[in-house]
């Protein structure tokens, strides 16, 4: 048994392969079923669900189990497509509850509707018509629910053949017409001559003749619309046929005539052997009721060709009926008519229809020539008989159908009165609920009344508070201005004051004791004391640079970049320590007022000097930079550096010097930031508006 599905596998990738590899084993699935290969379609079956997308992917799985399951119906395996469709179903439910995306148990649902359609389907061919009605109105309510106007109309289509077959004639008429509706609506005018053609055929059965032709020829007004298909002009042919059939029913043998030979001008060798037959038996038929023997002969000798290869008995039996008769009547032929009229006989016999009456009466006629008159007398009673059991089984069917109908009417007539009966209940309670809520809305508008007037006196209250806070915010920014103020002219007073106070210093430094000095070390060297007069020379010298230090330079004829540069020059003198000075070219073509200057040296020559006694450093670095508007000005060192927050005699860490810095930062309208790690230097960085 492996070996034989390995090889069906075989074969079935050896086709892959041969032709397009793009299709899948889905698309084969379908091309095998609609071609009725129903032999490799089990066998693709059988793999596909061997697949891991078939046990992994749900959705998939159900798709594929509904179309073998539509095949199934399709190739007459009733039995085998209800089980499969049962499980489908409950699958179907099952994975709809799980599911939360829209678009997924849209899905679900659509496979649920679709597989209770076609378990109708199935059980309208296995002759479940009570189950099949009940089943194709599930399916119509599931197609509603979902507005898939398309296999609605299929589904309300086969809901009217179910209740044809159930004589429920009135209620398949209007089925038909809802279907016909929406098939018209969407244009789709192939299914919509089938339910034409169904409706045609209904108004036959009843006895309507005249409406049963006005309608068929409705369908022969619809565009028509793939017509080179096979499956159109088959549709077409058969279409056709039926009409002729109702028009030879109703005595127009010549339209009726007229309309079989445009079939047979459709006819075409591949279409199937069954539809010739009935093509031909037809016109034969109306050949012959026309006074035409001869044609008729030829085309029932055609009709006759197709036999073996037809599958519908009940059209055999018919055309052989037909035929034994015509050889009967017109022919001398009377073994041969004996014959075929006896064939007839034997399927009549064993499928009673409304043929059955009229080839035991045709055969009595035979056997009556043939002097058998016992035996012609006994096919004369059984037609009779026949004739009783068929009008006995149709009134009985039709009545059936009737009473069907009736409990429908009063099913809908009960519904009807239970939804009268919830809708006086609804008025009365409707008018209850008006009373209370009239009584409640006047209540409520009362508080409301009560609520606005409470919540003004609120609002003016909450007004007036706001007004006071507003008042006292006003109070306390206004002083938080003239503390601003105070503090700022405060800062100013005490820069101008320190300015003041080191120029005093510097000037008496220099006029007083420097000149002091110098006249101590002119003194020495006349006394020849050499070294006294050095160490009083460097002492003198020092006080003179501390003096031009503390003394406020003159910056009305210099540009920012020249003070710095030539601040810069000059601290590249100093020995005990090496500072690189980088002033970047942008700086020149800034233009800064004399003040502000002034401001920026004194902020430089206060770090470098904290620089110089603190830091320890064999190194430094000044980097003078713009970024965007502002000026930046870096100062880093390779110093010994300091812990935050710790006690130390550094003036940036404990607060004069960086207090010093801030002050005439913020008179700039800059910031500074000081950051250092012990033993990892310090770094200075104060930046201002240009």
């Amino acid at each position: 048994m492996k070996q034989i599905v390995f090889f069906i596998f075989l074969c079935l990738t050896a086709h892959l392969t041969a032709s397009d590899k793009n299709d899948s084993l889905a698309d084969l699935l379908q091309s095998f079923g609609d071609n009725g290969e129903y032999d490799r379609m089990d066998s693709i079956y059988g793999v596909i669900t061997r697949e891991n997308r078939y046990e992994q992917d749900k959705l998939y799985a159900l798709d594929i189990d509904l179309d073998y399951a539509r095949y199934l119906n399709q190739k007459g395996d009733c039995d085998k497509a209800y089980t499969l469709l049962a499980q489908t179903r409950k699958k179907a439910a099952t994975l709809g509850k799980h599911l939360s995306e829209q678009s997924s148990r849209s899905q679900i649902q659509t496979i649920e509707a679709l597989a209770t359609y076609e378990t109708a389907y199935g059980q309208w061919q296995t002759d479940h018509l009570t189950e099949a009605r009940s089943t194709a109105t599930e399916a119509i309510s599931l197609l509603e629910q979902l507005k898939d106007s398309a296999n609605l109309a299929e589904a309300y289509n086969l809901s009217g053949v179910i209740h044809r077959k159930l004589f429920m004639f009135d209620n398949a008429i209007s089925l038909y017409e809802k279907a016909l509706a929406i098939t018209e609506d969407l244009q789709n005018y192939n299914l919509a001559a089938i339910i034409v053609s169904n409706i045609s055929i209904l108004y036959n059965e009843v006895g309507k003749n005249n409406e049963a032709i006005q309608v068929s020829r409705k369908m022969f007004a619809y565009p028509q619309t793939d017509t080179l298909t096979i499956d159109y002009r088959i549709g077409e042919v058969n279409r056709l046929c039926n009409h002729a059939i109702l028009l030879a029913n109703n005595h127009l043998l010549g339209n009726a005539l007229d309309t079989l030979r445009l079939v047979n001008k459709k006819l075409q060798p591949e279409m199937p052997d069954g539809l010739k037959l009935l093509a031909y038996t037809q016109y034969a038929r109306v050949a012959r009721d026309l006074g035409k023997p001869s044609q008729a002969l030829q085309y029932f000798q055609k009709a006759m060709s197709y036999k073996a290869t037809t599958l519908n008995k009940a059209n055999i039996a018919n055309l052989e009926y037909l035929y034994g008769y015509m050889l009967f009547h017109d022919t001398d032929s009377l073994s041969q008519a004996r014959q075929y009229v006896m064939k007839a006989a034997d399927f009549a016999r064993q499928h009673p229809s409304g043929l059955l009456p009229k080839v035991l009466l045709t055969l009595a006629e035979i056997e009556a020539k043939r002097h058998e008159n016992q035996l012609s007398y006994q096919l004369v009673l059984e037609a009779y008989k026949a004739n009783d059991e068929l009008n006995n089984q149709y009134f009985h069917n039709r009545l059936s159908g009737f009473e069907a109908e009736l409990d429908l009417k009063e099913k809908d007539l009960q519904i009807a009165g239970i939804n009268e009966k919830r809708a006086e209940e609804k008025a009365a309670y409707l008018a209850r609920t008006y009373t209370i809520g009239g009584i409640l809305v006047l209540v409520v508008l009362l508080l409301v009344i009560l609520t606005i007037s409470m919540h003004k006196r609120k609002i003016a209250f909450n007004l007036k508070q706001l007004k006071l806070e507003k008042e006292i915010k006003d109070k306390e920014m206004q002083s938080q201005l003239l503390l601003t103020d105070m503090h700022k002219k405060m800062t100013e007073q005490y820069i101008c004051g320190l300015e003041d106070s080191n120029n005093r210093i510097s000037k008496e430094l220099h006029d007083g004791v420097c000149n002091d000095l110098l006249s101590i070390e002119i003194e020495m060297r006349q006394a020849e004391t050499p070294s006294f007069s050095i160490q009083l020379e460097r002492i003198r010298e020092a006080l003179r640079n501390l003096s031009h230090q503390l003394a406020t330079p003159v910056f009305h004829n210099f540009s920012l970049y020249q003070v710095l540069a030539l601040y810069t020059d000059k601290l590249k003198s100093l020995e005990n320590i090496h500072i690189e000075c980088y002033i970047e070219e942008s700086i020149k073509q800034i233009t800064f007022p004399p003040e502000q200057t002034q401001e920026v040296y004194r902020i430089l020559q206060e770090a470098i000097s904290n620089l110089v006694k603190h830091a320890d450093a064999q190194n430094a670095y000044v980097t003078v930079s713009q970024e965007a508007s502002q000026i930046h000005i870096l100062i880093e060192d390779d110093g010994k550096g300091f812990t935050p927050n710790s006690f130390t005699n550094n003036p940036l860490q404990s607060g004069l010097g960086l207090k010093n810095i801030k002050e005439r930062c913020s008179k700039l309208q800059g910031d500074c930031e000081i950051k250092s790690k012990e033993g990892q230097g310090t770094v200075v960085h104060f930046w201002f508006p240009i």
